[in-house]
């Protein structure tokens, strides 16, 4: 056994995570004023408010909606667009009473086809930013607050914790049946925003959420620990993707995967049932271990470039548990 494999089988990952979760909760406030002093020069003499104390998740995902619309607005000279991002903050509260209300705070859930698309070729996938809340079927409206709230339970149930931080607006292009591949992305200047492929099984839903919160509230990590990769540095083989990515592609999908294996080896269906849920339970965690096992290396090698000692310490406990979970 290496000294890296003893450090990672006698550290317990839940402590140090929550440790990188409250300083990066911490850096928000900062980063918060600074968004607000760029919104404020977008629009001069508007009250655009105070911080009380450090935002939310909630708070922090629609300010860096309304940031991102400042910023096309500045690059694009278009006014309309700059007043959209500001009264998007300032109707932060309505946004919040409309949402979803969960063990994890407020949740906006919302149809990509009520967002504004914005098409940016430097971006691997299709952008959505908030706008005006559309009216919606309270029949729906019911249907989605339950299906979430049951996914949330039973994520947070068996210890998922970083959806706490990392969990506040939900974009779904589609709805997709069991079977079915639930697609799903991040961006690391949206936080707490995950877009996705919506599914009624609150179990398969937990999964995409503990999944993209897991890259939201890395992406946070990284920034608040001080940590960037350099470009055009070494490859390493990703068997999540079956292609060769860099450090910072593979950092990522090992923590976001060791997450994913700890919930399904805690949700897994009882040996006798026979139901198609247990059968997609039972295979994505099979799948999901076997892809972590072959690529173990070069996770490790990637955390060594992590030059964070907190940070890179929390990554291999994380994927220590999750090759310990079964």
């Amino acid at each position: 056994m290496t000294e890296t494999e003893t450090v990672e089988t006698a550290t317990p990952a839940a402590p140090l995570q929550a440790d990188l979760t409250a300083r990066l909760v911490a850096r928000r406030s900062e980063r918060a004023r600074t968004i607000l002093a760029t919104l404020r020069r977008l629009a001069p003499g508007t009250d655009l408010g105070d911080l009380d104390g450090t935002p939310d998740a909630f708070d922090n995902a629609v300010l860096h909606h309304a940031f991102q619309q400042a910023q096309i607005a500045a690059r694009t000279r278009d006014a309309d667009r700059a007043r959209r991002a500001v009264e998007l903050w300032q109707n932060r509260a309505a946004l919040r009473a409309e949402a979803v209300h969960t063990a994890v705070g407020p949740v906006m859930v919302v149809r990509a086809a009520d967002c504004e698309a914005v098409d940016d070729d430097r971006l691997g996938s299709q952008m959505y930013l908030l706008g005006a809340s559309p009216e919606r079927d309270a029949a729906e409206r019911e249907r989605i607050a339950r299906t979430l709230n049951a996914a949330v339970d039973a994520a947070l149930a068996v210890g998922s914790e970083v959806l706490r931080s990392s969990t506040a607006v939900v974009i779904w292009t589609e709805a997709v049946p069991l079977g079915a591949t639930c697609r799903s992305y991040t961006f690391d200047f949206l936080p707490g925003t995950v877009v996705l492929n919506w599914t009624d099984e609150p179990l398969r839903l937990g999964e995409t959420l503990v999944h993209e919160a897991t890259h939201s509230w890395l992406n946070e990590s990284l920034e608040s620990e001080g940590v960037a990769f350099e470009d055009g540095g070494d490859l390493f083989h990703s068997p999540w993707k079956n292609e060769d990515r860099p450090v910072f592609g593979i950092v990522h999908a090992a923590l976001a995967f060791a997450n994913v294996i700890q919930y399904l080896s805690r949700i897994q269906p009882a040996g006798g049932d026979g139901s198609q849920l247990a059968a997609v339970l039972r295979r994505r965690l099979e799948v999901e271990l076997e892809s972590l096992e072959i690529g173990h290396a070069s996770a490790l090698a990637c955390f060594d470039q992590v030059h964070s000692d907190r940070l890179r310490t929390y990554l291999r406990a994380a994927v220590a548990d999750a090759r310990r979970a079964v």
